[in-house]
This record gives C-alpha cells, structure tokens and sequence, in this order.
C-alpha cells in the first residue's frame, strides 16, 4: 500500500515512523509545505519513504498527492481551517482518510460529509488520536456495558504523575503551543456538548463531580472537546455526554481567569496560550508557588486515571457505572500518545478489519479490543504491560 502523511511535524514525523514499519506499505511520502523538515524525517523512515513539498492550500497539487496514495493520514492543522479541504479532496481522489482532528466544530462539519463519502466509496475515519481516539474506544466499552446511560464522561488528566502512563508528556515540544491555543479555544465562549439527548451550546469549566470505582470522587472540569458530539451518534441509549479535565482547583481557577479575560475581549486566545506556556516552561514558580500548588493537588481529590471514560446510568434496572482506563502508552509524549493511534487505524484498515463506508468517528467502525491488541505491543510507558492489564474496565 502506498500511504500520504500530510504534515512533517511532531505528530506527522512520529505517525510516518510508525507506518513506515509495517510490511505492507510499499511506499510512504511525507508532505510539508517545508520539503527539508519533510524529507529529514523521510529519511528516518527508511528507503520505502520519499518526502514532498506540497501546499495544502493548493487544490491540484493536493488532488495530485493524493491521487497518488492509497490512504491518507492527516497531520495538518488546525483542523478547523484545513480539515474540511482536505477531506473533501480526498473524498473526490478516492483516498481512504484518517486525521487527528481535536475540535468538536470541524469534526461535525467532517461527518456532515458523510453522505457524499459513501457516495464515492470512501471511509474517513476521523479523531483517531488519543483524545479523541483513545478515549472513544475506551466510552465504546462502558457504553455496551450498560442498558441506560444519564450521562457519558470521557476524561483525562493533567495532574503532575511522573509514574503515570502520560509521565514523559511535554507540553513544550513541538506542537505544544498549538495545543494550548486549541485548550483555551475549548475553555472560553461557549462549546458543543451533548445534553438532554440532542447538541447543546454550553459554557465550559463547569465543575463535575464524578466518583470513579475503586478510586473515589473529587471535582473534574469540563473543555469542549469532539467525543461529546461523536459518542452519543453512535450510542443511542445516551442522554448527556461531557468530557473533562482532571486538575487542582488552583490551576482551573487559574483557567477561568483566563476564559473570562478572553470572552471579556481583554486578551486574545494567543495571548492567554502563551500564558499558559510560560507557566509550564518557567520550572513551576518560585518555591512557595511549588508549595502552593502541592498544597491544591493534595485538596482536590484522589488521583484518577490519566486517560479514561465513565458512563453512569443502569444495567438490568439498576443504577450502574462503567469505567474504563488505559495503564499505559506509547512513548514519545504528545506525539506518541496521538500518532501511534493514527498509524494502528492504519494498520486495522490494511488487515480489512475496518470495514464501510462515510465519514466515521472511532467507536462507529472500530471494535476496541481489535484496535487495543493491535495497540498493545506500542504502550510502554511508564511500563509494558500484559495485553489483558491495558485497559482497566470496571461495572459497578
């Protein structure tokens, strides 16, 4: 098979090296709009890899690149300026598609292609990353789980666990100032959600108290984010969905400063994401800010999973909850944790067990434990574990 990466960067780099191991790929092209980062990673990859300028924003030459390839796995942010374009191009080139595609907006304006991808034999598979991605898979396991669901929680962490399996997570490497810019467009205004059974406009850091079994309760805070708009499409029985940060009250104070700030018109999204950036990349503050920040992680509950999904509601009448965490990842950070996913959809799709047609989030084509065994042999961090310990799946 011969597979497109669109986009050199971190996450694109760490997705074309793990592609580019797998016996059936007989070619591989990384595209950048900067052809020297794309043919040094190229090179990395191997002799089957060859790189190529390309400019997104260029229709014939995108339509060129992809009519080449067999499959294409898209890198290129942000998605809510290139998703769109990009998948609409390879909708009409014929190109099976897979993106890791973070905003909920987008990613409805992607499956809103559904119809015109079936129409030209065509799956899309899009948020297959960690989150969404990861996250998906693991809801997809509590949701067949129960008989109802009141309300699907799909969350992760950002508590200071080195021992954990996102320990080795930079916020500062590359890439990781998209991603504060993403988290403060889903922490401010107001963000999709699921609610009362249909798509709702709601305000984001609102707290959510959820107890996770075996482990205990403490305050989550819910970020606009694609798996409350995807999950209940595909799992009917439904009602509300969130997704939801795991921090000290400290820091989402912290980030409701700066939400307010931002909807007051007082600082922009790019100003208050560099904000944030500082705050990591500063070492954490003077002594007493470290104390103080020690001090609110102690206040804020018991330590919950660092990628995980929640459904409360019954099973043969009564009340219920279904849980599901993963115990370890991929190594590499950020780009690990999201591209490693990318490259397994890949690879599902090649062995033909991904079958269909449209434009698809995760949990509608994918069986989890399919894609957590194929997983697997990837996630060491912060340990290998055996196939039957990565995901921890609880029903209480």
């Amino acid at each position: 098979m011969k597979v497109l990466v669109l986009g050199a960067g971190g996450m694109g780099a760490k997705a074309a090296e793990t592609v580019a191991q797998y016996d059936e790929i007989s070619g591989l092209t990384l595209a950048d709009l900067d052809f020297e980062c794309a043919d040094r990673i190229a090179k990395k990859c191997g002799s089957k890899a060859r790189a190529l300028k390309l400019d997104v924003t260029d229709p014939t030459a995108l339509h060129r690149a992809l009519s080449e390839a067999e499959a294409v796995l898209n890198c290129v942010g942000p998605f809510f300026r290139f998703g769109v374009p990009i998948l609409t191009a390879a909708i009409e080139t014929g190109t099976p598609y897979f993106d890791i595609c973070d905003d909920p907006e987008p990613t409805l304006e992607m499956l809103a292609l559904n119809d015109k991808a079936q129409a030209n034999n065509v799956l899309a598979i899009v948020g297959i990353g960690a989150s969404p991605g990861i996250s998906n898979l693991l809801a997809a396991k509590t949701c067949t789980a129960l008989d109802e669901i009141d309300h699907l929680i799909t969350g992760w962490s950002l508590d200071d666990d080195p021992d954990g399996p996102m320990g080795d997570l930079d916020l500062n490497e590359e890439g990781g100032n998209a991603a504060f810019v993403h988290w403060m467009e889903q922490c401010s205004g107001n963000v999709t959600s699921w609610v009362d059974g249909k798509l709702t406009s709601v305000k984001p850091l609102q707290p959510l108290k959820v107890t996770y079994p075996g482990i205990g309760q403490r305050t989550l805070w819910t970020v606009g984010h694609p798996e409350p708009v995807t999950l209940p499409l595909t799992f009917n029985h439904v009602t509300k969905a969130s997704n939801a940060m795991v921090l000290n009250r400290l820091d989402a104070m912290g980030l409701k400063d700066l939400a307010r700030r931002i909807d007051a018109g007082r600082i922009t999204i790019d100003e208050a994401a560099a904000e944030i950036s500082g705050s990591f990349s500063d070492g954490g503050g003077s002594a007493f800010q470290s104390f103080i920040a020690w001090i609110a992680s102690r206040l804020s509950g018991p330590k919950f999973p660092s990628l995980f999904a929640l459904a409360e509601g019954r099973l043969d009448g009564r009340p219920a909850i279904a849980a599901a965490a993963i115990t370890s990842l991929p190594k590499d950070g950020m780009a690990g944790i999201t591209s490693v996913p990318l490259a397994v959809a890949l690879k599902l799709y090649i062995e033909g067990k991904i079958a269909g047609t449209g434009v698809k989030a995760p949990e509608a084509v994918i069986d989890p434990d399919l894609f957590f065994g194929t997983f697997h042999p990837f996630c060491v961090s912060p340990s290998p574990v055996s196939r039957e310990k990565l995901v921890s799946f609880t029903v209480s």
